[in-house]
């Protein structure tokens, strides 16, 4: 009964480490994986090269965290998922560079892209360092939460700003993948127990 009461407190403490690295999500319309808007994110103008930034640390941090998927996941629905994952955000990161090039745009920093590399080293450290007991859903939970959060961003700030019509179309392209892998990490998370607070 002990290890039963200790093993709920340490998913519990994990979820709550989720949240606190903004990558725990909120609930959204399961038909349309349209999350709820960043309310937290600064309203700022962006330029071509910031949100190509932007989308590329999306990816940086979408890799990285399915390579420690692929090394520490014990089941192979979540394995197979992460490296589906690492895959096509790797693809969408060789269209970048090729965007980069033909449009003569550099990357530059902001404070949204600052906000997902402080984000994405948090959640990173905890991928790496939570109980193998409970990586599968630790892992589920962030992709639903990053992934619902890269969405609103696209959605509220990214698309909108996007003054070339070429990069706007590769961003609704980018969209629709991540919505492709919200809905299979929604999948995947729904053959695991639910815990208190979840909603995926």
């Amino acid at each position: 009964m002990a290890h039963a009461f200790h093993r709920s407190f340490r998913r519990a403490f994990t979820l709550l480490a989720l949240a606190s690295a903004g990558v725990w999500g909120c609930g959204t319309d399961a038909g349309e994986n349209r999350p709820s808007p960043a309310k937290e994110e600064p309203s700022e103008p962006l330029s071509l090269g910031q949100i190509l930034a932007v989308v590329s640390t999306v990816n940086q941090n979408e890799i990285t965290n399915a390579e420690t998927a692929r090394l520490r996941a014990t089941g192979d629905g979540v394995r197979s998922y992460a490296e589906r994952v690492a895959a096509e955000h790797q693809a969408i990161e060789t269209r970048i560079q090729a965007l980069q090039e033909k449009l003569r745009i550099k990357q530059e920093g902001s404070e949204m892209q600052s906000n997902l590399r402080h984000e994405a080293e948090r959640a990173g450290e905890l991928l790496r360092t939570v109980p193998a007991a409970d990586f599968d859903v630790t892992y589920l939970n962030a992709q639903i939460g990053g992934h619902q959060r890269a969405i609103t961003l696209l959605d509220a700030q990214l698309i909108p700003n996007a003054e070339s019509a070429e990069v706007e179309t590769f961003l609704r392209e980018v969209r629709a993948s991540l919505a492709q892998h919200l809905a299979q990490a929604r999948r995947l998370r729904s053959r695991f127990p639910m815990l208190p607070g979840d909603r995926i």
